[in-house]
C-alpha cells in the first residue's frame, strides 16, 4: 500500500479519495487552489508546493481535478509534476473490472462499477467514471473523461482531451478526432473528426 497526495480538492478529489482508502492506500494530503472542508485530508497548499519544493518519492500523486470539457490543462499539470519526479499511479476501484488485455497510461482512474474489456487501450490521465462502461478494442486518447453510465460500444476511439457526456452512447467502430465534447444522453451513430460539441439522437455538432 501507498501514501497519495490527491491533485485537487473538489467533487471529483472526494471521489478519488474514497476510492484510494477503499483500496488501503493512506491520503497525506491534497492540493488546490483553497482548502476544502469537505475534504478529508490535510490541506497542503496550492499545486506550487509540490512543484517548488517536491516531497520525497516515496508519496505517490493521485489527480483529483475532474473534467467536464476539452482543456488540456489537468495533464500538462500532472506532466509538470511528472518532471519533479513524482508517480502518478493508475488507479482502479475495487468495485470495477478492468480485463487483463487493457493497457493503461499514468494518472487514470477507473471509478467503481466502470467496466474496461480486453484489448481496449486508455491514454494518460483519463477517467473512466462511475458505471461506464468501455467495450473491446476501444482506444482513447490522453485526459479522456467518460462519464458516469456512458457506454462506448466495441472498436470506437476516441481522440485526446474527449469528454463523453453521462448516458451517452457510442455505437461499435465510432471515431472521434481529439477536442470533441459528447453531450449527456447523446447517441453517437457516426464518426466525426472536427472539434466540437456534439448532442442529440442521432449526435449532431451544434458548435
Amino acid at each position: 500500500m501507498s501514501d497519495f497526495i490527491i491533485v485537487g480538492g473538489g467533487g471529483h478529489a472526494r471521489v478519488v479519495h474514497e476510492t484510494l482508502e477503499t483500496l488501503g492506500h493512506r491520503v497525506t494530503g491534497y492540493t488546490d487552489f483553497g482548502g476544502n472542508a469537505d475534504v478529508r485530508a490535510p490541506y497542503l497548499g496550492s499545486d506550487a508546493v509540490l512543484i517548488e519544493a517536491p516531497l520525497p518519492p516515496v508519496c505517490d500523486l493521485a489527480l483529483g481535478i475532474g473534467k467536464t470539457g476539452t482543456s488540456p490543462g489537468r495533464l500538462a499539470l500532472m506532466e509538470r509534476l511528472e518532471s519533479c519526479g513524482y508517480r502518478f499511479p493508475v488507479i482502479r476501484a475495487k468495485s470495477s473490472i478492468v480485463h487483463q488485455e487493457v493497457m493503461t497510461g499514468i494518472g487514470t482512474v477507473v471509478m467503481d462499477g466502470a467496466i474496461v474489456v480486453t484489448g481496449s487501450r486508455l491514454g494518460r490521465g483519463c477517467i473512466v467514471n462511475t458505471s461506464a462502461s468501455v467495450d473491446h478494442d476501444c482506444r482513447l486518447g490522453d485526459n479522456v473523461h467518460v462519464a458516469p453510465g456512458a457506454v462506448l460500444c466495441g472498436n470506437v476511439t476516441v481522440g485526446d482531451n474527449g469528454m463523453i457526456g453521462a448516458g451517452a452512447t457510442l455505437v461499435p467502430g465510432i471515431r472521434l478526432g481529439a477536442n470533441c465534447v459528447i453531450g449527456a444522453g447523446a447517441t453517437v451513430v457516426r464518426s466525426f473528426d472536427q472539434p466540437g460539441i456534439y448532442v442529440g439522437t442521432p449526435a449532431r455538432r451544434i458548435r
